[in-house]
């Protein structure tokens, strides 16, 4: 049986401040890694999985994007996104679910981005349920923390029983999970930080279908 994914336990007010400059100082490349992929994109159908408390969303063009699904484990996080980006009315569409089992139809989204999130579960699975949802044409966008750097002590015992369950995600590894099932790497780069550490942030697509 496999055990919970440990963000279920971490309160937002440690969510924040761990990914804030009191911890590891993460926020503001992961919104400008957002950033690029939606601009990039242009999506008129976005998945964020791992979506959290809603990070990254005020990027999000209601002129251009029709439909915003965030997906997360923790409840908390979820009430907080729908209290920030309200003004999203029913085109935000947010989820307490388990990426690897929630289900969408083939071709659901033009744009899925997932931060931080492959650390925490089977890689496999759910690259394979992305290879589903992507449309033709549609991009999915990865950022992963290296390994390495001094990171600072966690202020408390759920960050604690995070950092003890990340599992380091090979980037070449994920290369290849994403070329097996049909998701070829278009661009990848390494991003240093503000407090030091190191993402690895890869864009794979999906060829347009061909005219019959």
């Amino acid at each position: 049986m496999r055990a919970p994914n440990p963000w279920t336990v971490v309160p937002a007010a440690d969510h924040a401040r761990w990914l804030g400059p009191e911890g590891l100082d993460l926020r503001s490349t992961l919104d400008a890694l957002f950033q690029e992929a939606y601009l990039s994109a242009q999506p008129d159908r976005l998945l964020v999985v791992g979506c959290a408390t809603g990070d990254g969303l005020e990027h999000v063009d209601p002129s251009v994007t029709a439909r915003v699904v965030g997906l997360d484990v923790n409840l908390q996080y979820l009430a907080i996104a729908r209290q920030r980006f309200f003004h999203l009315g029913p085109r935000l569409e947010l989820y307490c679910a388990d990426a690897e089992a929630w289900r969408a139809p083939p071709g659901a989204f033009d744009l899925v981005h997932a931060a931080l999130v492959l650390e925490y579960l089977h890689p496999e699975p759910l690259v394979r349920r992305i290879a589903g949802w992507l449309a033709d044409g549609g991009a999915c966008t990865i950022v992963l923390r290296l390994p390495g750097g001094e990171a600072p002590e966690p202020p408390s015992q759920a960050l604690r029983l995070i950092e003890r369950a990340a599992r380091p995600v090979p980037p070449e590894e994920l290369v290849r999970l994403f070329e097996h099932y049909g998701l070829p790497l278009r661009r990848q780069r390494v991003v240093q930080a503000p407090g030091g550490a190191s993402l690895w942030a890869g864009a794979f697509g999906r060829a347009e279908a061909r005219p019959k």
